[in-house]
C-alpha cells in the first residue's frame, strides 16, 4: 500500500476565529513529505509551529481568494519560512541587500492565487520593511476580464523574475499550474489544476491529482518465481526475486516481463489510479470546477452556516432550512447540505475505472458559533452540534446517492490530521 497523503487542517474558522478554531488554512502533506499550504489566515504560522509540519518542506502556497481571513497570515509566514527580518527605510543602507542585484536563485517558495496577490505581498513586505533571506515567486491566475499585472521582480523584496500571469484555457480552467517531483525517483508525484468557484469576490478552487502509481503485484507472483528459482538462476537471473522490485519501480517499462521455464510470463500489472483531492475555499456555487473535480477521493468544502433547531441556541423561531441557506448564499457561503449535494455532483469517491465507492467529504470554515468538538467536554453541546453538522451533509449526500455505502463525512478540527490512503 502506498504511503498516505495527509490533510492537516490548520484553521477551520470562518471570518472570526475562536479559542478553538483559527482562521482558514489547510496543509496537504505528500508521501515525499513535500507540503502545500492552502490559504494563510492570521495566526497560521503559530499553527504550523504547533502541529507536525516541517518548515523546510513547505514549498508551495495556494490562495483561494483575497479576503483577509484567508491571507492576513501570508506575509508573516513568508518571513518565517525565509528568515525574514526588519530592514531599513533606505535599502541601500542595509548591508544585507548588497547582494540583491545578484542573479536570483531558484525561488524557495512558489505562491499561486487570484489577481491582486502579487501586489498584496509587495505592499505587505515593503510597508513593514521586511527583508527576506530567500526568494519567492508569485503566479497569478487571471480571469478574462483581469488587466495584466506587472510580474517584474523586485530585487529588494527577493521576488523572483519567473512570476507569470496565467490565463484560463478555452474551458475556463488553469490546468497543471504546479507539480511536485519525487526526490527519490525523479518522476512527477502530483500536479495541481484550478478553476473558478463562485463567491462574493474572485475565487478559485484547486484539484490535486496524484500520478498513476505502480500497480499491485499479483499474490501468486512470488510463489511462481520461487517454484522456478533454480532454473531461472541457471538461465542468468542471479536473484529472480528482484523482478518483483522492478515491477514496483516508477520507471518500470510497460513491456517488462519475466518468462518462466514452464512458458508462462509474469508481466507488469496495470498502473493504479492516483488519488485526487479537491480543495475549495469560500463558495456558494462551485459548479465551474466540476469537470476537474469529478471522481475525487476527497473533497474539502466549506459549511459556514447550518440550520440546527434544538441544538444551536441562536436559531430563531422564524428560521427554516431554506432561510438559512438563502442567507448563506447571499453572503457567498454554503451549508452542510450544499456540501453534500456537491459531493454527489462530482461523483466523490466513485472511481470511474473500478466502480468502487470510497469518498471522503471534509467540512471546514465554520461560523464562530460552532466551537471545536471538545470545547466543552466530550459530551458537551459543541460535540453534539458538530455531529449534527456532519449528519446534515451526509443526509443530503446520501439522499442524492440513494445509499450511504462508502460515504464518509468529517468535520475538520484544527490540528487533527486526516489520512488519505491509497
Amino acid at each position: 500500500m502506498p504511503p498516505s497523503i495527509t490533510v492537516l487542517p490548520l484553521g477551520t474558522a470562518s471570518a472570526v476565529p475562536s479559542l478553538t478554531r483559527n482562521h482558514s488554512s489547510l496543509a496537504v502533506i505528500l508521501p515525499s513529505s513535500s507540503t502545500a499550504i492552502f490559504d494563510v489566515g492570521e495566526g497560521t504560522q503559530h499553527r504550523i509551529q504547533r502541529f507536525p509540519i516541517k518548515l523546510n518542506k513547505v514549498e508551495k502556497i495556494f490562495i483561494t481568494h483575497l479576503h483577509g481571513d484567508h491571507v492576513f497570515g501570508l506575509c508573516p509566514l513568508l518571513a518565517t519560512l525565509m528568515n525574514g527580518a526588519g530592514g531599513t527605510a533606505d535599502p541601500d543602507a542595509d548591508p544585507r541587500t548588497h547582494d540583491a542585484n545578484a542573479p536570483p536563485k531558484k525561488p524557495r517558495i512558489e505562491i499561486y492565487g487570484p489577481k491582486g496577490l502579487r501586489e498584496y505581498i509587495r505592499a505587505g513586505l515593503t510597508l513593514t520593511y521586511t527583508h527576506l533571506g530567500d526568494w519567492y515567486v508569485v503566479h497569478e491566475l487571471h480571469f478574462p476580464h483581469d488587466a495584466p499585472s506587472d510580474p517584474t521582480e523586485n530585487c529588494y523584496l527577493k521576488e523572483h523574475p519567473s512570476g507569470t500571469n496565467i490565463p484560463q484555457d478555452a474551458q475556463g480552467f488553469w490546468r497543471d499550474i504546479a507539480a511536485w517531483t519525487h526526490p527519490a525517483h525523479g518522476n512527477v508525484e502530483l500536479t495541481i489544476s484550478a478553476a473558478e468557484i463562485k463567491h462574493s469576490v474572485p475565487s478559485v478552487g484547486y484539484v490535486l491529482t496524484e500520478s498513476p502509481r505502480p500497480g499491485k503485484i499479483p499474490r501468486d507472483y512470488a510463489a511462481r518465481i520461487s517454484k522456478h528459482k533454480e532454473a531461472l538462476q541457471r538461465s542468468g537471473h542471479e536473484n529472480p526475486m528482484k523482478f518483483l522490485g522492478l515491477l514496483q519501480a516508477w520507471d518500470c517499462p510497460e513491456d517488462a516481463a519475466l518468462e518462466l521455464p514452464d512458458g508462462t510470463r509474469l508481466t507488469r500489472p496495470p498502473k493504479a489510479r492516483g488519488r485526487r483531492i479537491t480543495v475549495l475555499g469560500d463558495t456558494y456555487d462551485p459548479s465551474p470546477i466540476v469537470p476537474l473535480a469529478e471522481y475525487s477521493d476527497v473533497l474539502v468544502h466549506e459549511a459556514t452556516n447550518a440550520y440546527l433547531p434544538g441544538l444551536d441556541p441562536t436559531t430563531k423561531d422564524t428560521e427554516t432550512y431554506e432561510t438559512v441557506e438563502g442567507l448563506a448564499k447571499s453572503r457567498g457561503h454554503s451549508t452542510p447540505e450544499m456540501a453534500g449535494r456537491f459531493a454527489h455532483a462530482i461523483k466523490l469517491g466513485e472511481a470511474s475505472e473500478t466502480g468502487r465507492r470510497d469518498g471522503l467529504l471534509i467540512l471546514n470554515h465554520f461560523s464562530s458559533r460552532y466551537k471545536d468538538d471538545d470545547a466543552d467536554g466530550p459530551d458537551g453541546a459543541a460535540k453534539k452540534i458538530m455531529v449534527r453538522i456532519g449528519e446534515c451533509a451526509m443526509g443530503s449526500w446520501m439522499s442524492a446517492m440513494g445509499s450511504s455505502e462508502g460515504l464518509r463525512v468529517i468535520c475538520a478540527r484544527d490540528g487533527v490530521p486526516i489520512e488519505v490512503k491509497g
